[in-house]
């Protein structure tokens, strides 16, 4: 094959993947429910991809009285669904499946199992514990984030009909931070 045909074939195929995900990030933003999840602190700076801030949610340690019977089943790696129902302020999980079977007027968010703590606890990850920020402002919002701070900091995610979730605004104190 000339190798003009093959140069311009790979070119195609990294595009046609980039536009896949973001297609399938714009398909959560535009069809997905809002909910507003609670953080706890974690702090982190990378050198290579600038200031972003590690997100831990409150619904990321999971009580295992809220897992299905069979709780041996869930293991490290093993994807699950977590329901989310909206509470006082913020929305929490109340109960964890293995099978995504969600019915239209539920709120499931995808995520995988970190670990299996002895104490009962699942620790979940999302896929939404990232949030990259423009430069110097990491500082900033992790200091709103230190244990002992008086600040809230929350998320507003949007959660598709297949469990996908992405972060849509950051809020520290009920105010929605503006880059």
């Amino acid at each position: 094959m000339n190798k003009k045909i093959i140069t311009f074939s790979i070119m195609i195929l990294w595009l046609i993947i980039s536009l896949g995900l973001i297609a399938s990030k714009q398909y959560t933003i535009s069809t997905g429910k809002k909910v507003l999840l609670e953080t706890v602190p974690v702090d982190p700076r990378d050198f290579l991809r600038g200031d972003y801030v590690i997100l831990s949610y409150k619904i990321s340690d999971l009580d295992l009285s809220i897992v299905s019977p069979n709780k041996s089943d869930f293991k490290r790696g093993k994807s699950i669904y977590v329901k989310l129902e909206p509470r006082e302020k913020y929305w929490e999980a109340v109960s964890v499946k293995e099978k995504n079977n969600i019915k239209t007027d539920e709120v499931i968010v995808k995520g995988k199992i970190k670990y299996n703590y002895q104490q009962g606890h699942l620790m979940v990850s999302y896929g939404i514990e990232n949030y990259f920020v423009p430069e110097g402002k990491g500082k900033e919002i992790e200091q709103s984030m230190r244990r002992g701070s008086s600040n809230t900091v929350s998320v507003e995610a949007i959660v598709d009909k297949f469990g996908n979730a992405v972060v849509n605004k950051l809020y520290i104190n009920d105010s929605e931070v503006k880059f």
